[in-house]
């Protein structure tokens, strides 16, 4: 069994809303705020997730702590083959998305590709990711997960965290502000946040309880789509195949979305050597396949 299965997921979601919503929700109310202010606000609001995890992960033992901290920057004992499977959801929607649009003659919208513009989408996209994953796929799936079906949780947290976006929709200049709110890009939007939600679980629970790899799957999946050039056309196929790769994994895994019989590695007193055994003992896919 997992250590402390009666200790509660709702106190990490009330502590990540609490702490981004009051200050997403100034951001959105302030009458003509500065730029300065409204860029604060959202990056502080930001923290939300990696508040409610280190809420949460300070009340439990010594070794869970030690653990946590570990799963979100040791890459030691991934197997390769998730590796490949990260490649695939991080960068593969958004390029087949792209080249089959552009066998069709759709035009696309290219992105700048200047060092300075890459280096900025690259940085914030990581940093994006570190203050994001311990919560959503760290401290929350730790719990859910062993109280619930896996893709009961991955979806439930995927719907939290497409609520926890929404008063960015009112926020003038954010990417989600030029979505609208209400319109089918916001549904489409919110959707893929929930599908997301599931393929980077698996990834995670696959890699070991690895909060690393979806981190970088987080990070590889925003890259791509400021990066790689974008139309109508190439966002449908992108989003077609995000769903398909969706529903294959959880027929494919049963809904377990690669957990393990007796919950995660990371979540009982593990050393590294345990570690790598319960990860070596995880479901793999091939190796040069497409992990969806």
């Amino acid at each position: 069994m997992s250590e402390h299965p009666r200790v509660a997921v709702a106190p990490y979601f009330v502590v990540a809303f609490a702490w981004t919503w009051s200050l997403w929700w100034l951001a959105a109310g302030w009458p003509a705020p500065p730029a300065p202010l409204v860029a604060m606000l959202f990056l502080t609001g930001g923290l939300g997730p990696l508040v409610g995890a280190a809420w949460v992960v300070r009340r439990r033992s010594p070794a869970y702590r030690r653990a946590f901290v570990r799963r979100i920057w040791d890459p030691r004992g991934i197997a390769a083959g998730w590796w490949w499977a990260l490649v695939a959801v991080a960068a593969g929607p958004a390029l087949l998305g792209s080249g089959l649009a552009g066998a069709t003659g759709a035009a696309a919208i290219a992105p700048d590709h200047r060092l300075g513009s890459v280096g900025g989408v690259v940085a914030f996209a990581l940093a994006a990711g570190l203050v994001e994953e311990p919560g959503w796929r760290g401290a929350a799936s730790d719990l859910w997960q062993a109280r619930a079906r896996p893709v009961f949780a991955a979806v439930g947290i995927g719907v939290f965290w497409a609520l926890w976006h929404l008063p960015l929709y009112f926020v003038e200049g954010s990417y989600q502000h030029g979505l609208g709110f209400g319109s089918p890009r916001f549904w489409l939007t919110n959707l893929v946040l929930v599908e997301l939600s599931v393929l980077y679980l698996w990834l995670a629970n696959g890699a070991g309880g690895s909060i690393l790899i979806v981190v970088l799957a987080h990070a590889g999946f925003n890259v791509a789509g400021e990066l790689v050039p974008r139309s109508t056309t190439g966002d449908v196929i992108a989003f077609a195949l995000v769903t398909v790769a969706t529903v294959a994994v959880v027929i494919v895994t049963g809904g377990r979305l690669s957990y393990p019989a007796a919950g995660p590695a990371a979540t009982r007193s593990a050393t590294l050597p345990a570690l790598r055994r319960r990860r070596a003992r995880a479901s793999v896919p091939p190796t040069g396949r497409n992990g969806c």
